[in-house]
Formats: C-alpha cells, sequence, structure tokens
C-alpha cells in the first residue's frame, strides 16, 4: 500500500478535488453535472476564503484520493463560549480499495490540524452509506448524537395535496414581528425544552444550555438571518413559528431555486392542534413564487413532523447523521 501524504488545498487550486464535487438532493434536483460542479467549487471557495479554515488534500503518489475542509462555527463558538468548528467536507474517492485506510488518515490529519488551532470542539456530518468516513470518525472518538431525514418539497409536481391542512378554528396567522422576539423565544423555550436533537443528546453541552441555543436559534432568524418567520397566534397567545429562507444567492446563479424551512417550534399547550400543517402549508405558500423546491430536516424520531410533511406532499430525499467530538474541557 501507498504511503498518503497532506497537501493544503488552496482556493485557486481546486481543480485538484474537481472529482469529489456533489450537491445535497441532486437526486431529486436532477441538475446537470455542469450545475453540480460549479455550485459546488463556488461553495468549497467560499469555505476557504476563511483565513481559519482548513483544506487537506490526501494523496497516494501523484493521485488525489481524498479532501477535507474544516472551518470554525462562529454562532455556536459565541454561544457556548468555546472555540467550536465543524468538518464542512470530508470524502475520500469512491473507486478507492484503500478506502478505509484513506479516510481514517484524513480524520486523523484533520482532528489535528484542527487541535493546532486551538478548537475546542468538532461536529461533522455524514450520510449514512459514507461507511467508510463513520468507521474512521468512530475510530477517532466521535460519537454519533442524532440522525436527520431530509425532505424536500417539488413545486413542479403540480402543488400541495389536496387533504393539507388549514389554519384551525380560533388561530391566526401572521408574519412575525419585531415586538414578537420575546415572545418567539419563551416559544422556542417551551417547544424545544424536552427535544432529542444533537445539542440535547450531547452531556458535554448539557440540556439548559441546548434549549439556549433554539431560543437564540429563533433569535438570530428575528433578527435578520431568516426571511420571513411565519406565527400562530391563539388571542394574545403565541402558540408556534416556523421560520424560512429563500433560495440563496449562490443557489439562484446556478439556476438551482431551492428555499428553506429553518425551524418551526410549536408550544406544547398547542400539540395535536394541526398547527404545524398550518404553519408549514402558508409558508410554502409564499415561497412558491421564488422557489421550485423546498428542503426541510427533521429528526428521525419525530414522526409528528414526518407525518405532516408527508400528508402535504413532501418526501424524504436522504439522511444524515451526526457526530460530536471534543477535543478540550
Amino acid at each position: 500500500m501507498a504511503a498518503l501524504a497532506f497537501s493544503n488545498l488552496a482556493p485557486d487550486d481546486l481543480e485538484r478535488v474537481r472529482d469529489f464535487s456533489s450537491l445535497s438532493f441532486n437526486s431529486i434536483l436532477k441538475c446537470s453535472r455542469e450545475q453540480v460542479e460549479s455550485h459546488w467549487m463556488n461553495e468549497i471557495a467560499e469555505l476557504l476564503s476563511n483565513e481559519r479554515a482548513i483544506g487537506l488534500v490526501a494523496e497516494m503518489g501523484t493521485t488525489a484520493c481524498g479532501f477535507a475542509i474544516c472551518a470554525p462555527l462562529p454562532w455556536e463558538s459565541a454561544l457556548l463560549g468555546k472555540s467550536m468548528w465543524a468538518i464542512k467536507h470530508i470524502g475520500v474517492a469512491s473507486r478507492s480499495r484503500d478506502k478505509n485506510f484513506i479516510a481514517t488518515g484524513l480524520v486523523a490529519e484533520v482532528v489535528h490540524r484542527a487541535g493546532a488551532w486551538d478548537a475546542a470542539f468538532l461536529l461533522c456530518k455524514t450520510t449514512p452509506s459514507d461507511t467508510a468516513i463513520i468507521h474512521a470518525l468512530e475510530s477517532h472518538g466521535f460519537s454519533l448524537m442524532d440522525t436527520l431525514l431530509n425532505f424536500v418539497f417539488d413545486f413542479r409536481t403540480g402543488g400541495q395535496k389536496e387533504d393539507a391542512p388549514h389554519v384551525p378554528e380560533g388561530f391566526v396567522l401572521r408574519l412575525a414581528r419585531s415586538s414578537d422576539i420575546e415572545s418567539l423565544v419563551e416559544t422556542a423555550r417551551a417547544s424545544f425544552s424536552e427535544h432529542f436533537g444533537r445539542f440535547h443528546a450531547d452531556p458535554r453541552i448539557g440540556r439548559a444550555a441546548a434549549t439556549r441555543i433554539y431560543e437564540e436559534w429563533i433569535r438570530s432568524c428575528a433578527n435578520g438571518w431568516a426571511d420571513w418567520i411565519l406565527v400562530a397566534m391563539h388571542g394574545n397567545r403565541m402558540a408556534g413559528y416556523s421560520a424560512w429562507k429563500q433560495p440563496s444567492a449562490v443557489d439562484q446563479r446556478h439556476g438551482i431555486r431551492i428555499g428553506h424551512l429553518s425551524i418551526v417550534g410549536v408550544h406544547p399547550d398547542f400539540f395535536g392542534r394541526g398547527i404545524f400543517g398550518a404553519l408549514t402549508r402558508e409558508g410554502m405558500e409564499k415561497l412558491h413564487s421564488s422557489a421550485d423546491w423546498i428542503e426541510g430536516p427533521t429528526h428521525i424520531d419525530n414522526h409528528a413532523v414526518q407525518r405532516g410533511w408527508l400528508r402535504l406532499g413532501w418526501r424524504i430525499a436522504g439522511a444524515q447523521h451526526s457526530f460530536h467530538k471534543w477535543l478540550k474541557s
């Protein structure tokens, strides 16, 4: 077996890793290879423009057999008071007979380089089919925290199903206002205090801090990260919310009009009242004119959300594991 060597990946040298290009949901989006490569190369170049980003290529001889990109997570770092990082991309040549060896070497090198940048934490998300990467992560102390199912709605197939839910009696939907921020945060606190996502699953984060992440998530959405937030009101009480993003500039530049359902929260007092479906349907209608597709993730055990999306005509487009590794106390 040839020795595995590593070299730095620079933004102006991306041709070395062009063969690793991919695009989320491409089985549904059905983009051309040219679109996939162009979009992916733009995304990689943007990531590497961060002076702290780590880009590396694994080589056997003169052949690139793997690559990885790791970058800081500024929002999470500020919130948790620790240097949080993520392996944004990692891949091994699909036809290599030494996939496990390459993957193990890549993960070890990323951990070493992130540690040199004083990172305290590493996140890595991977698909269930990436078994070589999964085994390499686990062999280097990464722990599985959760599994998400990715759903996509395709407007081109003719719209929502006829039995899609409308606004339940006694509730009103409207756009969030600046005066709603504290009510949004309170609703997030109630909705996610007993959640089972990756933040709550990590004992190093703790349930109180994990819930606070969801509170700050919707606060960030209200302060401009999302394009709009819909709220469901029951009298003077906020029953739930949903935050939406229009297709990004990069997506639109490559002819990919995919919108995003960022997060939905329903207060436990209003569970089972049809709020989730009503908020989702209204958001879909608002996105219809600017998007061809909408994507949204949910936990593999969140069967209520899955049933709600399926009733609205969404379909499963893939799955994703989340792994955490703490490099420091």
